[in-house]
């Protein structure tokens, strides 16, 4: 019985490593929804958990410098009807979650989001409902953005009242999490801000070259990403040489590869060097040191964050006998 005490309680703390709730390091997780601290080391990974709650989140962050008109123009266009938790984003909200962007806390912040939680396995999804006013980050670039930065199952809506960039739509979505309860890994999510202005800076230099898509680059992004953590799950200890070949691999099979210069290459490389820096390949491997999850993470983990729920699930389920 104890036995079996053990591996639910090691289960849920998996599960919740791989839905991005609990990375050890914290990438997003609820505060006073635990009956008792949990405790995780690579060389134990036993928890004395006794509840968890997940956040459910529907609120909006609006940028500081909408006036009246503007916030109700924004508010139409993201879609709100009714009561809504709402948030104001600042300079300085800019500043904790973006701290190498030259903001300052007097900063006019204009694009704005809503946030929406979605059921476990759903993925990120961005919409922008104002195209034309976002002028820099893609959908594509949220989505790996918000993933990187640790936050799963969540459908983004994005509006602007003016033409803008968009990074403060991106830290609305950190200050909606925490307003909500929740904590966000400021190592993450300067990774992911780092990925998003190394996308839109390759994008911008090739726009005009045939052959090329920011859809592309993302999507090859997001196979690199996977293809890492596979890797990573394997217990592979990754290379710089590794990386880079993973990084190529990946670009060319989106077509892209013959487009991107050598010094864009070396940018993407070194992107993803940063990533496993931080640990975002490995943090679940990491965590746990049990020989019989690594063995069957090895033989079913095939890519990032939705193949890793989906072996978890499983492995939940096959434990408490659902």
């Amino acid at each position: 019985m104890k036995n079996k005490q053990k591996k639910l309680a090691v289960a849920m703390t998996v599960l919740l490593i791989s839905t991005g709730l609990y990375t050890g390091k914290t990438a997003l997780a609820t505060q006073g929804s635990t009956a008792e601290s949990t405790s995780i080391s690579s060389s134990n990974a036993e928890t004395t958990q006794s509840s968890v709650k997940n956040l459910q989140i529907n609120a909006v962050a609006l940028g500081n410098a909408l006036t009246q008109e503007q916030k109700d123009f924004t508010l139409k266009e993201l879609g709100i009807k009714g009561e809504t938790p709402q948030y104001t984003t600042t300079g300085k909200d800019l500043m904790s979650f973006i701290p190498d962007g030259g903001f300052t806390p007097e900063w006019a912040v204009y694009s704005s989001v809503r946030m929406e939680t979605q059921k476990k396995g759903a993925g990120i999804s961005v919409d922008i409902a104002t195209p034309k006013n976002i002028t820099k980050i893609t959908e594509a670039q949220y989505q790996n953005a918000a993933l990187t930065a640790g936050i799963t199952d969540a459908k983004l809506t994005v509006a602007s009242a003016v033409p803008i960039d968009g990074s403060g739509a991106l830290a609305g979505v950190y200050k909606i999490v925490e307003e909500s309860g929740g904590i966000i890994n400021r190592d993450r999510v300067g990774v992911a801000q780092d990925e998003m202005d190394v996308l839109s800076k390759i994008t911008e230099e090739n726009k005009d070259k045939k052959g090329y898509s920011d859809e592309a680059l993302n999507a090859a992004q997001e196979q690199a990403k996977k293809e890492l953590a596979a890797k990573t799950a394997d217990g592979k200890n990754l290379t710089q040489a590794d990386i880079q070949k993973t990084v190529e691999s990946a670009l060319q099979s989106q077509g892209i590869k013959d487009v991107m210069s050598t010094d864009q290459v070396k940018e993407l490389t070194t992107l993803m060097s940063d990533m496993k820096d931080k640990n975002i390949f490995q943090d679940f491997v990491n965590q746990l040191d049990l020989s019989k999850t690594k063995e069957q993470i090895q033989e079913k983990s095939k890519g990032l964050w939705e193949n890793i729920k989906g072996f978890f699930s499983g492995l939940w389920d096959s434990i408490t006998g659902k």
